[in-house]
């Protein structure tokens, strides 16, 4: 199967909203107890894209199995430069895929072409997958 990455939009509001829902009620890897509203994923997309990239792979039909998107590390100066990355795919995409790869290459090109410089991916110490993603990915593990 081929998969594509476009921009977020509005639309996609409802599946991220199940996508994200997955891993807060059967995971701790969200830092959420709660899943917020599909509006509240709309409005989310909306707010991020001012400032940061929001994309999703989406699949040959345009169903979107994943997403990735930037955000603030923190409020100080020297974080300028710096971006927060989230990435989620579909509980049903088949693990090694490939799409994890595509979406954050998709993230980090955009990122360096809008000057951010660093990328933070925040994870649970017992979240081995995505610990293993990101240092596949040349991410490395500071805390």
């Amino acid at each position: 199967m081929n998969y594509k990455i476009r921009e977020a939009e509005t639309s996609d509001a409802k599946a991220i909203h199940d996508i994200y829902g997955y891993y807060v009620a059967n995971t701790y890897v969200t830092f959420s107890e709660v899943n917020p509203d599909v509006d509240s994923y709309a409005e989310s997309i909306v707010n991020t894209k001012k400032d940061y990239p929001y994309i999703v792979a989406v699949d040959e039909n345009d169903k979107v199995v994943g997403m990735a998107y930037g955000g603030r590390v923190r409020h100080h100066d020297a974080y300028k430069y710096a971006v927060e990355t989230t990435i989620y795919l579909g509980p049903d995409v088949p693990k090694h895929s490939g799409i994890g790869k595509l979406l954050y290459t998709e993230l980090e090109k955009r990122l360096t072409s809008m000057g951010y410089k660093f990328m933070y991916g925040v994870i649970t110490d017992d979240n081995d997958a995505s610990i293993a993603f990101h240092k596949a990915l040349g991410f490395e593990e500071v805390g």
